[in-house]
């Protein structure tokens, strides 16, 4: 019986899949943080350093987590460039600098005091800034976890071997403290702390073996630190992402063929396809063409129009139409964000 409702299952996800097709559409969205437009000019800046006071602690810390003396330092220098990386293809601001100021903090997961006005006027100043992004705190931690080992199968000279596999991971935990330093309104527009977990996986015949093919913690708090550095700027920056949109092929000939001005991105005359097969007296035919006017409209910026269709292929029945609309609808409030976003 149950081998009976898998193979009926995997044949109507065959159907299904020979049903629809998929594009990709690009797609803004907005930056977690809306920051005032007169916000431009950027300076970033590395505070996490440790002063006088914290450098025994940090060593310390260093030994006592196995990180190493140095880790976290090298690793905020990674989360700087990371961000850095990030607002050189940003719209939004323009970088002043090309990273490498430093100063003092405490070196630890716990925020200095805020910098003096008069040193980030000073700074600003030297750059042209309107704000200064600053990391203020680094720190990382990261584990070995290593699995059951797992059975399989491969061939070796024409003869089947079984043999056992062992899964590592390595777990990168980061975090990183950030401040916005508003220099003309003279005020902290943010300060908070965000947590990122990069993972690595490895293989290996043995438990030894998998932790040995794992990447060393330099290359790792490397990529850890670039990361956590490229997630705060897509905080405060909008970006630009592609997604995956779903349309309708099927069987019928027109549909089948507008597949292939959909791959070459001409819509146009994918439209002349789709928009007269909306009023077909095939129910099925028109539901499906319905839904691909939604699609067309949103991929040429016209959201509310595609909305309308969307919702009149909800009303002829189309299931993928009401996930769709929510979709669209939360495209519409991101559109609002980005107009006060961007210039």
């Amino acid at each position: 019986m149950i081998k009976q409702i898998v193979y009926i299952a995997l044949i109507i996800t065959s159907i299904s899949s020979c049903v629809t097709s998929s594009v990709l559409v690009n797609v803004q969205r907005p930056a977690d943080i809306t920051i005032n437009k007169d916000i431009q000019n950027v300076v970033v800046v590395n505070r996490s350093r440790p002063s006088k006071d914290n450098l025994a602690e940090n060593i310390v810390e260093g030994l006592i987590s196995g990180e190493g003396i140095g880790a976290d330092r090298k690793g905020a220098e990674y989360c700087v460039e990371g961000l850095a990386g990030m607002l050189n293809n940003s719209e939004r601001f323009s970088l002043k600098n090309g990273g490498g100021i430093e100063l003092k903090g405490t070196g630890t997961s716990s925020f200095p005091i805020p910098l003096a006005w008069n040193e980030v006027k000073s700074i600003c100043g030297s750059y042209d800034g309107d704000a200064l992004l600053v990391l203020e705190t680094f720190d990382s931690d990261s584990r070995v976890l290593v699995g059951p080992p797992v059975a399989r199968t491969r061939k070796v000279k024409g003869i089947k071997v079984k043999e056992l596999r062992y899964p590592a991971t390595l777990i990168m935990e980061v975090e990183s403290g950030w401040r916005i330093y508003d220099v003309n309104k003279e005020r902290i527009i943010d300060e908070n702390k965000y947590i990122e977990i990069k993972e690595f996986n490895a293989w290996g015949d043995s438990p030894e073996q998998a932790q040995f093919n794992l990447p060393s913690k330099r290359i790792a708090i490397k990529q850890a630190g670039i990361h956590a550095g490229e997630k705060y700027g897509f905080r405060i920056s909008p970006i630009w992402l592609k997604v995956n949109r779903t349309y309708y092929i099927g069987k019928h000939e027109d549909l089948k063929n507008a597949r292939q001005y959909v791959k070459r991105e001409d819509w146009d005359a994918a439209i002349e396809i789709w928009l007269p097969l909306t009023e077909d007296e095939d129910l099925k035919i028109a539901n499906r063409a319905t839904f691909n006017m939604a699609l067309v409209s949103e991929i040429k910026g016209s959201l509310k129009t595609a909305i309308d269709w969307a919702k009149k292929a909800q009303k002829m029945g189309n299931k993928k139409a009401y996930n769709y609309i929510n979709v669209l609808t939360n495209r519409v409030m991101d559109e609002e964000k980005l107009k006060k976003q961007l210039n």
